[in-house]
């Protein structure tokens, strides 16, 4: 089998809201209606001190740093996307694809320097990564509020039928007006995911798909296991599902194997953050709190957290 990358990186970045373009390498494809761009200023070693130290934060006006990345151009998402979470990306001729905790955004990125939105599909779901293949676009949700519908109400039963968890699968022959051509449901969603093609079986390709939330009830999906894999092999933890994607029918999409590939795995070692970053981080924090803010501790750290959260928590 061989693996296929979710983006097929071109020479073009498309990072967060706004969205940024950077050129960073050599096209496979021309670009029409654009100039080729000026080379970076490129250079081995690390800019010191380090610039990204102190950055003001913002939401459209956030102070930047670059070490041989050129930003090209800066472009504010739609009207329903602007201020949710950006996820992935995934690339098919000269679009970009801008997967996002309100759904996905389509840029038409021929000109690098004047990105335009194709089309903006509103699906509340996190995490929303995408990926592409041929006509096909995969998209990955694992929250519980992501419905079938792509409704913006959100799902509030605990246990219902108009929840989606797990993997969208969309048509984009008309890039302009996707269509939702098949969903597969797993007990913890899809977090991420991977496209993957046997080279043996061109009718189909495979999803390789990891959720990392709760598992679900199985009143909700049958078969759902929530206990420890020792009591009981069915459970749904320390596994990745495999959906099976038959390209002439992606409706009849289905999982077709559960390997368990987590089960004991070693904490890897790790370290914490510099300290620049760490005394950086602590005047962020106390700067937000002086000034009416909230901040929380995440694994040990103190994380501030944004306004788009606390406000539906203080109401």
């Amino acid at each position: 089998m061989a693996f296929v990358c979710r983006a097929h990186r071109r020479s073009l970045l498309l990072l967060t809201a706004p969205a940024l373009l950077a050129a960073c390498g050599h096209s496979t494809s021309s670009m029409a209606g654009s100039a080729p761009a000026p080379a970076a200023n490129m250079s081995a070693a690390a800019p010191s001190p380090d610039p990204r130290v102190g950055l003001r934060a913002g939401q459209m006006d956030a102070q930047q740093a670059a070490w041989n990345l050129r930003l090209v151009s800066s472009t504010q998402p739609s009207a329903k996307f602007v201020g949710q979470t950006n996820s992935d990306l995934a690339f098919t001729g000269p679009y970009a694809i801008q997967g996002s905790y309100a759904g996905y955004q389509i840029w038409d990125i021929s000109n690098p320097a004047h990105p335009s939105l194709k089309t903006a599909y509103f699906c509340p779901a996190s995490q929303s990564d995408v990926s592409v293949y041929k006509n096909l676009l995969f998209v990955s949700g694992e929250g519980l509020t992501g419905r079938l519908d792509c409704g913006g109400e959100g799902v509030k039963d605990t246990v219902s039928k108009e929840r989606l968890r797990g993997l969208r699968i969309f048509d984009i022959t008309d890039i302009a007006n996707p269509k939702n051509v098949g969903n597969v449901q797993t007990c913890r969603g899809s977090h991420t995911h991977t496209v993957v093609v046997d080279p043996k079986d061109p009718e189909n390709v495979y999803v390789y798909i990891s959720g990392s939330s709760q598992v679900r009830s199985e009143k909700e999906l049958p078969g759902c296991v929530a206990v420890a894999p020792s009591k009981d092999p069915n459970s749904a933890l320390f596994r990745i599902e495999v959906i099976k994607v038959p390209l002439a029918h992606p409706d009849q999409a289905a999982i077709v194997s559960s390997p368990r590939i987590f089960n004991d795995l070693i904490k890897p070692k790790s370290h914490g953050a510099s300290q620049q970053d760490s005394i950086a981080e602590a005047k962020a924090a106390a700067d937000a709190r002086a000034h009416g803010g909230y901040t929380a501790m995440v694994f040990g750290e103190e994380m501030i957290l944004p306004p788009t959260f606390t406000d539906g928590l203080l109401k």
